[in-house]
């Protein structure tokens, strides 16, 4: 979730409001709160959110502006306008916003709204199922970060840290997953392009920050593979 405001007191208080709101809900987010311009330089990254919650009235440029930026980054954004005025809710109308807040009792409102959206993810979020004879997991498929084999298992590493393990090679873990969202980086590896910002000479940097290693052999099949997904999202 982005959180864009000219006050930065006040994207300060919603970002830890949301990311409290979303962490008792179980919803691994990053909640990230700035300026207009840093945002539109991480969106030219490929670093994409979720949720876009716009200040409509800032210096430099608007969240009427920003919003229209944003699509041509994001075209599936849920884009929210937060004002302390309703005059602008028909400009929003027209750009397909998500949702219009009016300051003056925004929490109320943005807490409903992410509970909705919460829901929606859940409703249409695929799991990957792990059995064994005295335990099985369902894990969401836009949690896991990567894979990586060891001995005879398969290791998911997932956000917040977690980990779950899987007494199968890596091999057929991948003929379980969709090949259009995971991708070999090197023998032993395998990430979710979703998590990917960015791929610099031989090195892929995850969202949680972590590093993998790509292989010379597989770098010109991953930089194709992951620009074409950049364009699709």
């Amino acid at each position: 979730m982005a959180i864009v405001d000219d006050d930065t007191i006040f994207a300060e208080t919603v970002a830890k409001k949301a990311d409290t709101f979303l962490a008792f809900k179980s919803v691994p987010a990053e909640v990230w709160y700035g300026d207009g311009r840093t945002l539109l330089s991480l969106l030219r990254e490929c670093r994409n959110f979720e949720v876009y919650l716009l200040d409509v009235e800032m210096p430099d440029i608007n969240g009427l502006e920003l919003a229209e930026k944003i699509r041509i980054f994001d075209p599936k954004a849920r884009i929210i306008l937060l004002t302390a005025y309703d005059r602008f809710a028909l400009q929003g109308i027209r750009l397909g916003v998500y949702y219009y807040i009016l300051k003056d009792s925004y929490w109320l409102e943005l807490s409903r709204i992410l509970e909705r959206i919460c829901q929606e993810e859940e409703d249409r979020e695929e799991y990957y199922f792990i059995a064994t004879e005295v335990s099985g997991y369902k894990i969401p498929v836009n949690q896991i970060l990567y894979l990586t084999k060891e001995k005879k298992y398969t290791i998911f590493h997932c956000l917040n840290g977690i980990l779950y393990k899987e007494r199968d090679s890596l091999g057929n873990v991948c003929q379980r997953l969709a090949p259009e969202r995971f991708i070999s980086v090197n023998r032993g590896m395998v990430a979710n392009m979703k998590h990917i910002i960015s791929l610099e000479r031989l090195d892929i940097t995850m969202r949680d920050g972590n590093v993998l290693p790509v292989s010379r052999y597989e770098k010109t099949k991953v930089l194709g593979k992951l620009a074409e997904y950049w364009r699709k999202e």
